[in-house]
C-alpha cells in the first residue's frame, strides 16, 4: 500500500470544485492510478483531515499501487511524495487510529440507509465494523459528526459523516491487513472509509 499527502491550493478552480463535491474529488484522484483501476486491482481510500479554517485542505490518500500525481492540474495542490505502508501486524498489538466514515443501518421499513443519531449508537457501529473486521475497539472517540451534501439523481442527499479517533487491538492480522486494504463501511467513493493506524 502507498500514502499520500495533497496539500490542495484553494487558489485552484479544480481544487475549489472538488473541495465542493466529494465525487469529484475521488474522480480527480482516481486518475493517478487508472490503469490499476481499469484492472480492479485497485482501492483508492481518501481523507479530508480536519484542518483550522485559515491552513490548507490536507487530503489523504491511500492506494494498492503507486500513484503517479504527475497527472493533477498544476497548482491543484502540493504533492508530498507517496510513501510505503506495510504494517507488520500481530496480535494483541495495540494501535491509534483515524477513521472518518458513515454509520448507518438500513431502515426496517423502506430499506434504505438511515442515520444513526446517539453517540452511543455511533460507537457501537464502529466497535461492530471493527470486531468484523479483525480489531477490537479499545477507546473511541467522536472528534467531527458533519452531513455531506452530495448530488445524486439531479437533487442533493445528504450523507452522514463522523470522525472516529481512539485506540484499537489488533486480534485477527490477516483480517485486519484485509481492513486496512478494503476500507470500513459504505461511502468510500466520498472520502470515507479510509483506516489509519500507527503506533500508540
Amino acid at each position: 500500500m502507498w500514502v499520500s499527502k495533497l496539500v490542495l491550493d484553494p487558489r485552484s478552480r479544480a481544487a475549489r470544485r472538488d473541495l465542493a463535491n466529494p465525487y469529484e474529488m475521488h474522480r480527480t484522484l482516481s486518475r493517478a492510478v487508472s490503469q490499476a483501476l481499469a484492472e480492479g486491482s485497485e482501492r483508492l481510500l481518501f481523507r479530508l483531515e480536519p484542518t483550522p479554517a485559515h491552513e490548507r485542505p490536507v487530503v489523504l490518500v491511500q492506494t494498492l499501487s503507486l500513484p503517479d500525481w504527475g497527472v493533477l492540474e498544476a497548482g491543484y495542490a502540493e504533492v508530498h511524495p507517496p510513501k510505503p505502508f506495510r504494517p507488520a501486524l500481530r496480535p494483541g498489538q495495540v494501535l491509534a487510529f483515524r477513521l472518518r466514515a458513515n454509520p448507518a443501518k438500513r431502515a426496517r421499513e423502506t430499506g434504505k440507509r438511515v442515520a444513526l443519531k446517539t453517540r452511543e449508537e455511533k460507537l457501537a457501529w464502529l466497535s461492530r465494523r471493527l470486531e468484523e473486521g479483525g480489531f477490537l475497539l479499545l477507546k473511541g472517540e467522536i472528534l467531527q459528526d458533519v452531513f455531506l451534501e452530495v448530488p445524486k439523481a439531479g437533487h442533493r442527499v445528504q450523507v452522514q459523516a463522523v470522525l472516529f479517533e481512539g485506540l484499537l487491538e489488533v486480534r485477527e492480522p490477516e483480517k485486519a491487513l484485509k481492513t486496512l486494504r478494503q476500507g470500513v463501511g459504505p461511502g468510500k467513493a466520498l472520502g470515507l472509509g479510509l483506516l489509519s493506524v500507527k503506533r500508540a
